[in-house]
């Protein structure tokens, strides 16, 4: 749960996509530079600690994982080489392929995002024919993003996989 719950689908790619130990070292140290060296998550339902926070800090060559459960906090650490290890145990060119191919569709669709009504009428024609369809989308693709993400790093509640 340490290595699946701290990625998202992009920030996987990008960490699949390094070409060795050492840029892996200096992306993950350059992930808690820009959060101001911590990051943290609440347990979701049905998975163990439902509703606790999970904090990732930085630590030499990985990161230390923290779990504030009922019954005390518990920590361990991982090393960027480990986290590289878990993704690549469940990697396939079919995987990496759809991760690939919706983060891009993603990451497309949010740059066609209009912040606002112009060049629409009103505020509400904008909100009906263009900001509707538009989230209602970019859902759908965040959707088959997480997909992908889980078929290369499952959910501790395990889920079908789609492919």
């Amino acid at each position: 749960m340490a290595v699946r719950d701290f990625f998202t689908p992009a920030r996987l790619l990008e960490f699949i996509d390094l070409p060795d130990p050492i840029s892996r070292v200096r992306w993950g140290q350059s992930r808690f530079d820009k959060c101001d060296r911590r990051h943290s998550v609440r347990r979701l339902v049905g998975e163990p600690d439902a509703g606790c926070l999970t904090h990732w800090s930085s630590a030499s060559g990985g990161f230390r994982y923290e779990v504030e459960a009922r019954g005390g906090t518990r920590s361990g650490f991982m090393s960027w080489h480990d986290v590289h290890q878990v993704v690549n145990s469940r990697l396939t060119p079919v995987r990496y392929g759809a991760l690939r191919a919706t983060v891009e569709a993603a990451k497309a669709h949010d740059i066609a995002y209009l912040p606002g009504p112009i060049p629409y009428h009103t505020p509400e024609m904008w909100e009906r024919h263009f900001h509707r369809p538009w989230a209602r989308r970019a859902s759908q693709l965040a959707l088959k993003a997480t997909a992908a993400l889980d078929a290369i790093c499952p959910p501790a509640k395990a889920q079908p996989s789609l492919f």
